[in-house]
């Protein structure tokens, strides 16, 4: 039916996603193994040569992700951005009622469903960070331990190359700057929905300028958000947009009444 959601690019977020899980197995079965090297084994140099099978192998996976997956779905994802936002068919995938607002086909339909699409990502990755930080904490923790138990200098290189390879450390580092730039986004979208107006004369440029700038930011840093906490606080977070939406509405009217 016509007025029942559907969004089939989902679909290609979903398998970024796996992805990372597999990504993600990988390196905690590396720490694992970190672990066991402490001991002296009979087959320790088999167990090096799997522990850095496993860093390449992650390393190529998490690249592949970015580079190529991730890639496909932000494009689709842009493409349904425009579909919805002036009706018009830019892609083949279905999408339909993917964002929550009324607003007719036009720049101030783009500019509302970037700032929704800004606004969740924004609150997904607040809420990612932490666990991030919490993850390197750890990390650094294990990192320390395994300094102070091992002699062996050329084991511990392999481990440091396994625990803070540089894919890890960038990844933290991008998503610390994903997080503020976000911050930004939203706030310029606040300044034109909520206080400049749409009856400003250069608001349609400025809507321009806060998409591109939402739309580079992720196809820089090719951050993979997480799905379950998405759908995890997707009710609660649809509600405080319904707020802001309303706010936005009440802003117009009295710019119209004017």
């Amino acid at each position: 039916m016509e007025n029942e959601r559907k969004d089939e690019v989902q679909e290609l977020y979903d398998r970024c996603n796996r992805i990372s899980k597999y990504a993600d197995w990988l390196f905690l079965i590396n720490i694992v193994i970190s672990f066991i090297l402490i001991f002296d084994f009979k087959y320790r140099d088999i167990l090096i040569i799997i522990s850095l099978i496993l860093t390449i192998i992650y390393v190529v996976l998490v690249n592949i992700n970015e580079i190529y997956f991730n890639n496909l779905a932000e494009n689709e994802r842009r493409k349904s951005l425009l579909k919805e936002s002036f009706d018009v068919n830019t892609t083949l995938r279905e999408t339909n009622k993917y964002y929550n607002n009324e607003a007719e086909p036009s720049i101030k339909k783009l500019g509302l469903n970037c700032y929704e699409s800004a606004f969740f990502t924004k609150r997904v990755v607040d809420k990612m960070l932490p666990r991030n930080i919490i993850k390197i904490v750890i990390f650094t923790i294990i990192y320390i331990v395994l300094m102070m138990k091992l002699e062996n200098m050329d084991l511990l290189l392999v481990i440091t190359q396994t625990l803070f390879s540089a894919e890890i450390i960038f990844s933290f580092i991008k998503l610390c700057y994903y997080k503020f730039q976000l911050d930004k986004v939203c706030n310029e979208f606040q300044n034109i929905f909520l206080i400049i107006g749409l009856k400003n004369k250069d608001v349609n440029v400025l809507i321009l300028d806060a998409t591109m700038d939402y739309e580079c930011l992720k196809n820089y840093c090719k951050i993979s958000t997480s799905s379950k906490i998405f759908f995890d606080n997707n009710k609660k977070w649809s509600k405080d947009w319904q707020k802001l939406l309303s706010k936005i509405r009440k802003k117009s009217e009295r710019d119209n009444n004017e």
